[in-house]
């Protein structure tokens, strides 16, 4: 006789809260997107620079982060090793994408693109980005460097390099919503609901990054 396990409040309540997180990155996907693919053409690196950043950004690598979390209604059901490769996959394309992104920007002003807040946050979310990647690679065979340094400090690192590239890479982002190529064809309120919306949905993807970067330094502070 399978006995049904007891869901509490509390929890039915995060679940909630997840789902209305899945959707409040999709409807601003799909708002930036439609704002960009109805006033651009589809041929152009400035329209792909656009696209690439906010697929990157918003639905890849903010699943990425929030995937590890218990209360994920969707990968819930996952075992830890699946949720490291989903992980790790999610992270590569939106690095990949954010690559690409920022070489057709650079392209598109013929190599002077880093020279605004939203150029140079960008520069700075794909350094971390990289960063974090190639320490999550060590991070997944860290007890090759274990007696070099301790797997904590790997995981601690590209946790932390993780959180600045992907806050870096949506204030990037919030600041591109606010150029003329985007504000000539929305309003005022719509981007300060998307900012808002957006803002708060980045803040609840990194609540279990929060979580295990505090038990990550905790744990080194110990060993310490």
């Amino acid at each position: 006789m399978v006995v049904a396990q007891k869901i509490t409040l509390f929890e039915r309540s995060m679940w909630i809260f997840n789902t209305i997180f899945h959707q409040i990155f999709a409807v601003v996907t799909i708002f930036i997107l439609w704002t960009i693919f109805y006033n651009y053409m589809t041929d152009s690196y400035f329209t792909w620079h656009m696209v690439l950043a906010t697929i990157a950004y918003v639905p890849l690598m903010g699943e990425a982060i929030i995937l590890f979390s218990s209360d994920n209604v969707w990968t819930r059901s996952l075992d830890r090793p699946t949720k490291y490769w989903l992980h790790g996959l999610l992270l590569f394309i939106s690095a990949v994408l954010v690559t690409a992104g920022i070489s057709l920007m650079v392209d598109h002003n013929h190599g002077k693109h880093f020279h605004s807040t939203h150029g140079w946050t960008g520069l700075v979310s794909w350094i971390f980005v990289l960063l974090s990647q190639i320490l999550g690679l060590a991070a997944a065979k860290s007890t090759i460097f274990a007696k070099i340094v301790p797997p904590v400090w790997i995981k601690f690192l590209h946790n932390f390099l993780g959180i600045l590239g992907y806050v870096f890479g949506i204030v990037s982002l919030a600041y591109g919503l606010e150029t003329r190529a985007f504000t000539s064809f929305t309003s005022k309120d719509s981007r300060t609901a998307t900012y808002c919306v957006l803002g708060l949905a980045t803040f609840w993807s990194l609540l279990a990054a929060f979580k295990s970067g505090f038990g990550q330094l905790k744990a080194i502070l110990k060993r310490d």
